[in-house]
This record gives C-alpha cells, structure tokens and sequence, in this order.
C-alpha cells in the first residue's frame, strides 16, 4: 500500500509479547530473561545501548513476573520498604553513578529484595565491570550480578523493528518499501526509531504518501 496517505493519529506503544522480536541479536538476553527463576543471588543486569530494546525487554519481564518499574534516578530511601515487597525492575542504572545518596538507596534495595525472597532486574547502557560508584559494597553487588547483553541489531531484528515501529503510528509499511530501506538504515534501534518518526513528520508536513519517493528524499538528505 505504496500510496498510504498519512495522518496525526495517536502513537501507541505495543509492550506485549507478541510484538517482541527475537533474533541472534537478542536471543541470548531473551533466554536469560525467561530463566529468571534461576538468576544467581536473584539479580540480573541487562546491559545494552540506547534504543537497544532494554525497556521492552525489561517491561516484558516486569508483567510476566509482578514486578515494580522505577528508573534509578527517582529512587528514595521512603521508598525501600514498598518496594521490597514485589520483584523490581530499576532501569538506568549508570545514570546515577557518583550519585551518593541514590546509590545508598540502591544498596539497601539490593540488600532487602535478596532478603525478602524477590528478584532485581537492572538495565544499563554500561557493562557492571566499567561501571563506577562511588559506594564500593554497590559495585560489588553490581559486579557480581549475572549479565544479559543485547547486541547490535541484525537485518532480522530491523526488518521486525520497522514494521512494529510503523505499526505503533498506525501505519502500512509495504515490503517493498522495506526492502528499499533495509540496506540504506544505520542497524540500531536509536536510528529506526528516528527513520520512522521522519518518515511520519515530513509526510504529515508536506501532505505526502508514504512511498518510495518519499522515502529516498529522506535517505538522500542524509547523504
């Protein structure tokens, strides 16, 4: 459907498990994920760059299992205990490194979810290894977590990308258009991410199709 008029309508996130992808690139961290039952001490690091799949990922996981979602940077010291009483996914968590009074905060969840039977999922752009806070006792924790590393995106994963991204904007990508676009698209969540959301602006703007033209104007701009 090459001739597809777009239009302003509502972007939806699609965060189930039918629309989540799997392929070499991601199948090792999938199946650590899944095996979460059996995670050393109950904790597991999912390390990967941005736009690499982590909070989907992460949130999938957060669903299946009851977990609490909270990103490193709000946490706080009132708000350990009600935390401790669900599995815990705290995402971003090089973001607060050097961070004193956070990293305490993040020690004692640590210490208490271990204590009270829970797992903790932890999502960072950065391996545990080359992590550095300040609280010594935090990067051991960190250090000693079991790892699940999302790697770059293969021509699979991008095809599966596209298509989920275009359909979150209630828009029909041809294959055609696709197997236009795959070899011309940087191999990166980050990239599809900004590819599509041109593709959708500048049709809105200029009152276009989304077809071929369209899309090798946008390519061709990039150079």
């Amino acid at each position: 459907m090459s001739n597809q008029l777009s239009f302003s309508l509502p972007k939806k996130e699609i965060l189930d498990q039918d629309n989540y992808f799997v392929s070499q690139a991601n199948q090792s961290a999938v199946s650590l994920i899944e095996d979460w039952i059996n995670w050393p001490s109950r904790k597991l690091i999912l390390v990967g760059s941005e736009g690499s799949g982590k909070t989907h990922l992460g949130h999938l996981w957060a669903s299946q299992v009851g977990a609490t979602i909270i990103n490193a940077k709000t946490l706080t010291d009132e708000q350990i205990n009600e935390l401790s009483k669900t599995p815990v996914l705290v995402e971003d968590i090089n973001e607060v490194q050097r961070n004193q009074p956070v990293e305490v905060v993040l020690f004692h969840l640590h210490n208490l979810l271990y204590s009270e039977g829970h797992s903790l999922l932890m999502t960072s752009q950065i391996l545990p290894g080359r992590l550095d806070f300040l609280l010594k006792d935090l990067q051991s924790r960190v250090e000693a977590s079991a790892i699940a590393r999302l790697y770059p995106v293969d021509d699979d994963l991008l095809r599966a990308i596209l298509i989920k991204m275009f359909a979150d904007r209630q828009i029909h990508f041809s294959d055609k258009l696709l197997a236009y676009v795959l070899p011309r698209v940087e191999r990166s969540y980050t990239a599809a991410k900004l590819f599509v959301e041109e593709v959708d602006s500048k049709a809105m703007a200029e009152s276009r199709v989304i077809g071929k033209r369209l899309v090798r104007d946008i390519l061709e701009a990039r150079g």
